[in-house]
């Protein structure tokens, strides 16, 4: 019994000591996802989501609901509160929760304020790198040129606040509208907002949200004096689209037309005024410019003067931008199924959308693109990371300038036949 090793008693071990209170929030955002750049800049502000609704009860946080939809952004797979719930079990360490339960999810959505998101966006709009110029020829357009619109997003219909109809198959349906300008430059988000049923016309929505100095292209759609001396008011111009017959245009004096303007199918200028009650008392300038796919003829209507011609048709042509955003975020964003019913809640999944898409910027240096999409994809599930996509990027890059370049060419030889 003397060699028996003796056996140091249970109390005489210095146990650590029991940490009383919540456990320290780790970081939940991946820096494979988001990029080194945006790490600093994302925690920063996930800190301050974290104290903006919290409550000793609150288990999911909007900093937590921030990063999940920016998990389930970049799966296309993930488009539903259902399937966000599993993303939450597979990605609990990530998203810094231990579940994403539907009803939870979807009562945060409508309770949180989005507004708290905004400042996310103006951060990285400031840090977007500088991307080229759309088209040489809008270089001498130093302000901004912003595309305008709105687009409808199908919803359940027992949704009060939206936008009610009869679908073509003859049952009842619903909508809502995101009203969106664009930087048709860098396609870089500028304004958004959502309409139900009491928000008013298009035109309405997107004038109250109008930015000064910039140049506003718009569809038919906007042929709305209201709208024209609210851009006016704000020190900003427009270019817009013209029904055949509207409005009444009575033209002062008829421009004559460089072999530029010719070249790139401008048919007229004509310089005059708005008749009508409401009409903006000041000198417009109509131009009618052939299309040159189809060869019919477009009618533009600008408050522009001193810009040449054919500038003006370049600038209207880049309003299609827009529709190509629209129809991105719909196909390759897969935002035809809206996971919220609350105002709240879309604006925060649309916000979140355009976040993602600020990402991609700051992180590849390109503009969004469905093959860089894809590709993050595989950066979101954890199979590759930014630094293995870029190449693969930047390759397909190159690729599309050169068959931009070859369609170019293609383009000035038939309008110079």
């Amino acid at each position: 019994m003397d060699d028996a090793v003796p056996i140091t008693p249970p109390e005489a071990t210095p146990a650590a000591a029991k940490r009383r209170g919540r456990k320290k929030r780790p970081a939940i955002v991946k820096e494979n996802l988001v990029g080194p750049a945006n790490i600093a800049v994302l925690q920063k502000h996930l800190e301050r989501l974290r104290v903006a609704h919290d409550h000793p009860n609150r288990l999911l946080h909007l900093d937590n609901l921030l990063v999940a939809l920016l998990y389930a952004f970049y799966n296309p797979t993930c488009r539903s509160l259902r399937t966000l719930e599993g993303l939450g079990k597979v990605c609990q360490q990530d998203i810094g929760v231990d579940q994403l339960c539907r009803t939870t999810t979807s009562d945060a959505m409508a309770a949180f304020d989005p507004k708290l998101l905004l400042p996310i966006l103006d951060d990285l709009r400031r840090r977007l790198p500088a991307l080229d110029r759309a088209d040489a020829d809008l270089e001498q357009i130093t302000r901004q040129v912003i595309a305008a619109d709105g687009s409808y997003f199908n919803i359940y219909a027992d949704v009060a606040w939206a936008i009610h109809l009869t679908r073509i198959n003859g049952k009842p349906g619903a909508r809502v509208r995101l009203n969106f300008q664009l930087d048709v430059r860098n396609w870089v988000p500028a304004a958004m907002s959502i309409s139900g049923k009491a928000q008013g016309s298009e035109t309405a929505a997107v004038a109250a949200d109008l930015l000064p100095g910039v140049i506003y292209l718009v569809d038919r759609n906007f042929i709305d004096f209201d709208f024209f001396h609210a851009v006016l008011d704000k020190g900003s111009d427009f270019v817009v689209r013209c029904k055949s017959n509207q409005p009444n245009f009575q033209p002062h004096q008829e421009r004559p037309l460089t072999d530029q303007d010719c070249t790139h199918g401008v048919v007229s200028d004509r310089v005059g005024i708005l008749p009508g009650r409401g009409a903006p008392d000041r000198v417009m300038r109509e131009l009618v410019i052939a299309d040159p796919q189809t060869g019919k003829s477009i009618r533009v209507l600008t408050n522009l003067l001193d810009v040449p011609a054919y500038v003006i048709g370049i600038l209207y042509r880049h309003r299609w931008q827009i529709e190509l955003f629209f129809r991105w975020l719909k196909v390759w964003g897969n935002f035809e199924h809206l996971i919220s019913h609350s105002r709240n809640g879309l604006t925060i999944q649309f916000y979140v959308a355009v976040i993602g898409v600020l990402l991609m910027y700051v992180a590849t240096g390109r503009r969004v693109s469905k093959y860089a999409f894809s590709l993050l994809t595989f950066v979101a599930a954890g199979q590759a990371s930014l630094e293995d996509i870029l190449p693969i990027l930047e390759k397909r890059e190159r690729e599309k300038a050169l068959e931009r370049a070859r369609l170019a060419r293609r383009r000035a030889q038939k309008l110079g036949q």
